[in-house]
């Protein structure tokens, strides 16, 4: 899937975001600058808006760990670019964060060896300055019933 500009991505995103599962780890790979946060923001958005759960929406890069929460929700946004090794996962309650919630992952194949059985991994690849190639990927057992667009 082909996007031209941000506002393209944005879609994608929210329409992304209205066709997962609840319980669901997103991995998203791609070079400096492909545009995964702005990936992740548009998707924790669309899911925030849908919760009423307020609040900016900040890249996880320096805190490792973006936690958003209602009373029956939780999203977790994490970015394993500065982590060493997979190791320090240990200390961000990793391991729960994948087995309940929506788990958003930035730089994940950083730690394959850490990733669950079942994901979806959307690799950005930068094409040109302004053009950017999403690709869907669905591992393990995933329920593509709503979101066999992605793979057109």
């Amino acid at each position: 899937m082909i996007v031209l500009k941000e506002e393209d991505t944005r879609k994608i995103a929210n329409k992304f975001a209205k066709s997962i599962p609840e319980d669901c780890v997103i991995c998203l790979n791609g070079d400096l600058g492909a545009g995964k946060t702005t990936f992740s923001r548009y998707l924790i958005q669309t899911i925030i808006k849908d919760r009423k759960i307020s609040g900016e929406i900040p890249s996880p890069t320096f805190s490792l760990l973006q936690t958003y929460k209602d009373k029956n929700f939780t999203i977790n946004h994490y970015d394993f670019y500065r982590l060493e090794n997979s190791d320090d996962l240990i200390e961000l309650d990793y391991d729960n964060s994948i087995s309940k919630g929506i788990c958003i992952i930035e730089w994940a194949s950083k730690f394959p060896e850490a990733l669950p059985a079942n994901r979806i991994e959307i690799n950005i690849d930068l094409v040109s300055k302004s053009k950017r190639s999403l690709n869907f990927i669905f591992i393990g057992n995933i329920n593509k019933k709503d979101l066999k667009w992605c793979l057109e």
